[in-house]
């Protein structure tokens, strides 16, 4: 297995979110999320890739970087399950990626039930699990901490200091530092909600100087999870790629298209999150160190293609070929 962690990081510090056609440039890396596989049009993608000895390697996947994977599927997964994604990655040379729910949740107190917070001692266990598997965590990647913990004023919201985030955040984060000391960590944070909050800046500098004070790491990277529907969206985006520039960190961008309406198809969709990837790179000039392929909304619902549906593995192929890569 090639050195991972020294190609990569390498890459993450001298790569930076710039102004380019896309072809005039080095590819991207690409981060390929594949869901959960709770359902079977899901498990299908997971058996393709996996589980299935003989099932023939798509080619796009030798394009990828890392694989993600949730906590929610590292929680459920079985361990002889795990051992053979962890095998396959191995195999083909591919970065595991957790993408992991960041800040400790300690019931009955605030943050049930408020997306990216989750027990230590659960991670403790998740961390044990991917090492019973023979797993290499490259990446942790942190589901949206600075803003559900800091920003968010929904039910049982914590209204955190961004130093209390920076905590919660080390005590999870530590745990799998313990088992994986080599592991970078990225960030994942909404915009432009982030650049909607009038001191962003300011509190994004306070919350990179207060991680790395509590972790003993920097964040390596941070990936934009794009709110679609928020018609500012581009400015948003534009505006947190030019403070990143300035604070020398990478920028990731998870390239999809807004929640479905009842009536859209799945390829509607698709064709919308394609769109939108040409738009950001094309239009706007902007290409980020990470391409992010990634779907929380019920479309693709599937990672990989099959006769009767297309997956997420339809973006990446378009992404490819805007890239000249054929």
């Amino acid at each position: 297995m090639r050195n991972f962690l020294a190609i990569v990081a390498i890459g993450l510090f001298l790569v930076l979110p710039h102004a380019a056609t896309p072809g005039s440039a080095p590819l991207p890396q690409i981060w390929f999320s594949i869901g959960g596989q709770g359902k079977p049009e899901t498990y299908q993608s997971w058996d393709t890739l996996f589980y299935q000895p003989d099932a023939p390697w798509p080619e796009f996947m030798n394009h990828v970087t890392a694989v993600g994977i949730l906590t929610q599927v590292l929680a459920q997964i079985s361990d002889g399950n795990l051992a053979k994604v962890v095998a396959k990655l191995k195999q083909k040379h591919i970065a595991l990626g957790v993408e992991m729910l960041a800040q400790a949740y300690d019931p009955p107190g605030c943050g049930g039930g408020v997306e990216g917070y989750f027990p230590t001692n659960q991670v403790t266990q998740l961390a044990a699990k991917l090492k019973r598997a023979g797993a290499e965590v490259a990446y942790i990647v942190m589901d949206e901490p600075l803003w559900f913990g800091h920003y968010f004023d929904g039910p049982h919201a914590c209204h955190s200091s961004i130093e209390n985030v920076a905590d919660r955040v080390a005590e999870n984060l530590n745990e799998y530092l313990k088992v994986f000391p080599n592991a970078i960590i990225g960030d994942g944070e909404p915009f432009p909600a982030i650049t909607n909050q009038p001191a962003w800046r300011d509190d994004y500098r306070h919350w990179l100087a207060a991680f790395r004070t509590k972790t003993g790491r920097a964040l390596a990277f941070t990936t934009v999870d794009i709110n679609w529907g928020h018609t500012e969206w581009p400015q948003g985006l534009q505006a947190f790629v030019s403070f990143a520039r300035d604070v020398h960190m990478p920028v990731g961008i998870i390239f999809n298209a807004a929640p479905p309406n009842k009536n859209m198809t799945n390829e509607e969709w698709l064709n919308d999150a394609q769109r939108n990837l040409v738009y950001i790179e094309k239009t706007l000039g902007i290409m980020p160190s990470w391409a992010v392929f990634a779907s929380w909304v019920r479309f693709p619902g599937r990672a990989i293609s099959v006769t009767d549906g297309l997956g997420e593995d339809y973006l990446v192929k378009q992404y490819l070929r805007l890239h000249g890569v054929q």
